[in-house]
């Protein structure tokens, strides 16, 4: 989906809260870049704060521009008050994504949330809980290929990942800490302890390891501020470190214990640990290099809780884990789920383009021979391209290009391949609460192609989007399937989902209201006939 975090739906009075992962504030800020009117920012990692946003709009190299009275009237207050409503309808199938930690299933979904901020010196907080209710209205689900399991279980992969085709038989409710933190900046450093959504790499609609999917996890961070830490001479280098907790949905293939007793039970909640770093050159300083690095590990019990700590900065090749791995065949690298993705990312602003490219893996390489020669093994790749179409002091435009390729590939017919986002040690594979932490698409083999414009204007902005999914992959299951011919025709060998959408947001004082309406036509729909599902989206805010 195009649509960003319904709670950061807010058009610039929401600038309070800092730039929320996914949401409007974001996407205006990197436009803003895009098109040369801030100065260089890295976006390896996020979000912002509120006092980035402040520094940001103060750095600002050109004049006027849509926002900039706006953002800059609500980022003056030091403290504020707010509060958002939500509500959409699904007519055929679940469909939603990046929207938080909310599950948009069939039938009607609505959620509410407050929030207060303040800033006192180097000290700043958001206070942003919300609470939504699903219908989770009935639809055929499809039969899963796991003798016994759940019928409600991700079908295709249900003892390696909780990822729920459907949250339950009944209305689902749940009250969440939303895009909540407290954080203490100085000397170009950040820290905290936060629940927001994060956003690692460059995608937006398709993030390779985190976005605002799933929404955030109970995690501390200490990192560099937006334009991160120079260096003289050389360039600027930014980063974040988080280490948290991550739960599960009640559909989980992992039950029992909370902590970590042995793989058979490797207990129901993981430590999420990780690091993203990244790099701009001084002689290019629009040019951005990075790496991430994020582990689901044990979460153990007493006093070895947190040994998950160093994780990301240990070594890269399984074969160095000595003890922790038992040779050639160890399909777990020890008992961590690790992904790691290096991105790249060089923006035009004279000719108001940007062009980015980001390479995930989901596993470790044995050694530096299997690096060298099989970096395909377990990736997947996504690419986005975005070019200003309109730049002045009431308009600003931009047409983005994404794509996202997590594929099985080739190498799959003679070497044993895992699959995407899911994990046999750590069963509830690259999730969080059930949903998926990165790309939305889907687990295992599948792809993805957006193609969107918006248009900021004071008085709000227009959102376009067209995107097709191929969320579901038959052969998937058995890799050489997809390469092989199979012995009887699988003419429904794939899901696949066209989606088509317009949403207007309009700005009037510190309120905003949005409207958003859609349909997404499923080609092949569980493996089995099409299905159309026609959506409408409504928020409004005010701060």
């Amino acid at each position: 989906m195009c649509h960003a975090q319904w709670q950061s739906n807010t058009g610039p009075s929401g600038a309070a809260l800092g730039a929320v992962v996914g949401g409007d504030v974001e996407r205006y800020v990197r436009a803003l870049a895009m098109a040369g009117l801030v100065k260089p920012v890295a976006w390896g990692a996020r979000p912002f704060g509120a006092d980035e946003l402040s520094e940001l709009l103060r750095d600002t190299s050109a004049g006027a521009h849509p926002w900039k009275t706006a953002m800059q009237k609500a980022l003056a207050p030091r403290a504020s008050l707010g509060g958002m409503v939500f509500t959409s309808v699904n007519t055929g199938f679940p469909w939603g994504a990046n929207d938080g930690a909310m599950w948009q299933g069939r039938g009607v979904t609505s959620a509410a949330g407050g929030a207060a901020t303040f800033r006192w010196g180097p000290l700043s907080g958001v206070l942003a809980p919300v609470l939504y209710i699903a219908q989770n209205a009935s639809f055929p689900l499809m039969p899963s290929t796991e003798s016994g399991g759940s019928p409600y279980a991700e079908p295709l992969y249900p003892g390696v990942v909780d990822f729920p085709q459907r949250m339950g038989d009944a209305a689902r409710a749940r009250l969440d800490a939303g895009e909540s933190s407290i954080r203490i900046a100085g000397s170009g450093m950040v820290g905290g302890i936060s629940t927001a959504s994060q956003g690692w790499g460059t995608g937006e609609s398709f993030p390779a390891i985190l976005g605002a999917n799933a929404g955030g996890f109970p995690h501390l961070f200490v990192g560099t501020r937006a334009r991160g830490l120079r260096i003289p001479f050389v360039g600027r280098v930014s980063g974040t470190y988080v280490l948290g907790t991550l739960g599960q949905s009640a559909w989980s293939p992992v039950q029992g214990s909370e902590t970590f007793i042995d793989r058979a039970q490797p207990g129901t909640t993981r430590t999420a640990v990780g690091l993203s770093v990244s790099f701009m050159p001084a002689a290019l300083d629009h040019l951005e290099l990075g790496l991430s690095r994020f582990y689901h590990s044990p979460y153990l019990s007493g006093g070895n809780r947190w040994d998950a700590w160093s994780k990301p900065f240990e070594g890269i090749l399984k074969k160095g884990f000595g003890s922790r791995s038992t040779g050639a065949g160890d399909l777990g690298g020890g008992n961590d789920n690790q992904l790691a993705a290096f991105f790249a990312r060089w923006s035009f602003p004279a000719r108001g383009v940007e062009a980015t490219f980001e390479y995930l893996r989901d596993d470790y390489s044995w050694d530096s021979r299997d690096f060298a020669q099989e970096p395909d093994n377990n990736g997947a790749v996504m690419a986005s391209i975005r070019v200003t179409t309109e730049r002045t002091a009431t308009h600003l435009a931009a047409l983005t290009f994404e794509f996202f390729d997590g594929d099985v590939s080739p190498i799959a017919q003679v070497r044993q391949q895992n699959f995407l986002y899911a994990n046999t040690i750590m069963r509830q594979g690259h999730t969080l609460n059930g949903q998926l932490l990165g790309t939305p698409i889907g687990v295992g083999a599948m792809t993805g192609q957006r193609v969107a414009w918006e248009r900021f204007d004071p008085r709000g902005s227009w959102r376009v989007n067209v995107q097709r999914w191929r969320t579901r992959s038959l052969g998937s299951t058995d890799p050489e399937l997809l390469f092989r011919p199979p012995a009887a025709p699988l003419p429904n060998n794939h899901d696949w989902i066209m989606d088509g959408s317009l949403a207007r947001a309009r700005v009037h004082g510190s309120s905003t209201a949005t409207i958003e309406a859609g349909i997404a036509w499923a080609g092949t729909w569980q493996l089995s006939a099409s299905r159309t599902n026609m959506y409408a989206r409504a928020s409004w805010s005010l701060f």
